[in-house]
């Protein structure tokens, strides 16, 4: 080192003016870093161009590429470029994706071109419920029209399925989920989660309004399953579930004439209840008599009157409490339905396969 290099510091050396290449696929010149491929140096504006197309992964790969398809590649890109901005200069006065007219103002700029405002909120639909993760601006025509069509099919599925969801009689909403049956999953405890409709033999919903109208002619029919181990499980047959809709408008005449035989038959009164069983309980020390059975016709009701013929002479017993098979209470209990009565006289009195009136 010099005496003055000592003093003032090395003079630095000049930086040399980098090299100038000319890009062998655009023909423009370029300094500073190009890629490297096969059979040259690329600028990286024109690999910028083409780096999706080729799947670029990882830069050690770069000598497999040849200047002849990338510029090919960066030609063909080129021209999609500019069609999109030859078809964004004028704006269409069409919507391109639903056919609408264009509106004057209420146009929005999409990445090839314009769409108008109710197009532009169904894309807003369907990026807010995660049925595309792109940006407006990032999303071309094609996409979007895609995008669309999905999503004008779904909701045409989803008009559909309210249409179903309706009961075919009277139009009320049946689209709570059920087993089938009008008791569905008995294990239920809820009494808002009983369904609220029936499905026929033809797969028609129809709301319980609707079915207890011809509850008369098709009961739902209630029986006890033994499966072992001293245990039993309740068994729900709807016979509604045998019937097609048609049966079901034919069955709404026919209960007009059955109703009027039982009013003859049984004259004036509140129901009449056949009975299936009757046994004993205790509550709060006190013995209860429970009577079993089927609500053939009318409507029974807590506080309701029966009619019980004893000693050559008739007794009144009072319904103390009324309760469906699965124990839930209930205020009453109509026909078609099998219904557990509670009475504080005794029942000896009263066998199974007796009719009972209830006034």
């Amino acid at each position: 080192m010099g005496f003055f290099d000592s003093i003032f510091g090395k003079k630095k050396e000049e930086k040399k003016p980098e090299e100038k290449r000319i890009c062998p696929v655009c023909g423009n010149s370029f300094t500073g870093r190009g890629m490297d491929v096969h059979d040259g140096i690329i600028c990286m504006d024109c690999w910028e161009l083409v780096l999706d197309d080729f799947e670029m992964g990882r830069m050690d790969e770069d000598k497999d590429f040849y200047i002849d398809p990338i510029k090919a590649a960066v030609l063909a890109k080129k021209g999609e470029i500019a069609a999109d901005k030859a078809a964004k200069a004028e704006k269409p006065k069409v919507c391109p994706i639903c056919g609408g007219k264009m509106p004057k103002l209420l146009t929005v700029e999409v990445k090839d071109g314009y769409i108008c405002d109710e197009c532009f909120h169904t894309f807003n639909e369907l990026e807010e419920n995660g049925e595309t993760d792109k940006a407006l601006e990032d999303t071309t025509l094609k996409e979007l029209s895609a995008l669309i069509a999905r999503a004008d099919k779904q909701k045409a599925a989803k008009e559909q399925r309210k249409e179903q969801d309706a009961c075919p009689v009277c139009g009320a909403d049946v689209s709570e989920k059920s087993t089938g049956s009008l008791w569905g999953d008995i294990k239920r405890s809820v009494k808002d989660e009983i369904p609220k409709f029936v499905v026929l033999k033809d797969n028609q919903k129809i709301c319980t309004e609707c079915a207890d109208k011809v509850r008369l002619l098709y009961p739902v029919q209630y029986s006890r399953k033994y499966v072992g181990d001293g245990e039993y499980e309740d068994v729900y047959n709807d016979t509604l579930n045998t019937i097609t809709l048609a049966e079901y408008k034919q069955a709404l005449a026919d209960v007009k004439t059955k109703r009027k035989e039982l009013e003859e038959q049984y004259g004036s009164c509140e129901a009449v209840l056949s009975v299936s069983s009757t046994h004993e309980s205790k509550r709060n020390g006190k013995t209860e008599y429970q009577i079993s059975g089927m609500i053939l016709y009318g409507k029974a009701s807590k506080g309701d009157m029966i009619q019980v013929a004893q000693n050559g002479s008739g007794n009144l017993m009072r319904i103390k409490w009324l309760q469906q098979p699965n124990g839930e209470a209930a205020d009453s209990v109509g026909e078609g339905y099998y219904a557990i009565v509670t009475v504080a006289e005794n029942t000896s009195c009263i066998h199974p396969g007796d009719t009972l009136i209830i006034v």
